[in-house]
């Protein structure tokens, strides 16, 4: 199950690497920064819940899956943070922190959804 969330997760990172690569120039838009900025919780939960219904977890797992899709974006991003000249040769050098900030948003709304799409037993609910 967490090799399948991983797998799909890097496949994630790929698709949204080269659409950064290849289009990013029109996505961090000098005036609409804020726009891309609320589009990362939106695009993160659209994406999660897609593809935990393509994973078919059960339930319960749904907050394991979504640690497994979100981790290869994590670690690949702080790389491509670090070498954002390098890997993103379109994007003006100084959206680096800008496209950090993005990542996190994106990551952090998978984790959300995951997290919230989690079905626990009563007895796992206690405090």
């Amino acid at each position: 199950m967490i090799i399948r969330a991983i797998g799909l997760g890097f496949l994630l990172w790929l698709a949204v690497a080269a659409a950064f690569r290849l289009g990013g120039e029109y996505f961090f838009l000098p005036d609409s920064r804020l726009l891309a900025f609320l589009s990362a919780p939106v695009i993160g939960l659209l994406a999660a819940w897609i593809i935990l219904k393509i994973l078919r977890e059960a339930p319960g797992d749904e907050g394991e899956a979504s640690i497994g899709v979100a981790l290869p974006t994590l670690f690949l991003n702080g790389f491509a943070a670090h070498e954002f000249a390098s890997v993103f040769p379109n994007l003006d050098p100084t959206l680096d922190g800008t496209f950090g900030a993005w990542t996190l948003l994106f990551i952090g709304s998978i984790l959300f959804m995951g997290l919230s799409m989690t079905k626990l037993a009563p007895q796992d609910e206690r405090l």
